[in-house]
């Protein structure tokens, strides 16, 4: 009976290692799909002020610029 316990633990805990491992890697893919709808939509700003109001365009690809050039190091 004491074998049967220990088999029935080790199964399940495999099983359950199998799960989880399966979401390894959700974070980063939740991360970059935030990353690519911010960029989107500051590309649309960027695209529908073109015409009406310049200023704000460049204003935001200084903004932009700025941030990358911290966030890299000004590579």
């Amino acid at each position: 009976m004491p074998y049967m316990l220990m088999a029935w633990l080790q199964v399940t805990a495999s099983a359950l290692a199998d799960r989880a491992a399966g979401q390894r890697g959700q974070g980063t893919v939740e991360y970059v799909g935030v990353v690519v709808m911010v960029t989107l939509l500051i590309a649309a700003v960027a695209a529908a002020s073109k015409g009406w109001a310049p200023d704000v365009g460049k204003e935001l690809k200084k903004a932009v610029t700025a941030s990358i050039k911290r966030a890299t190091g000004g590579l």
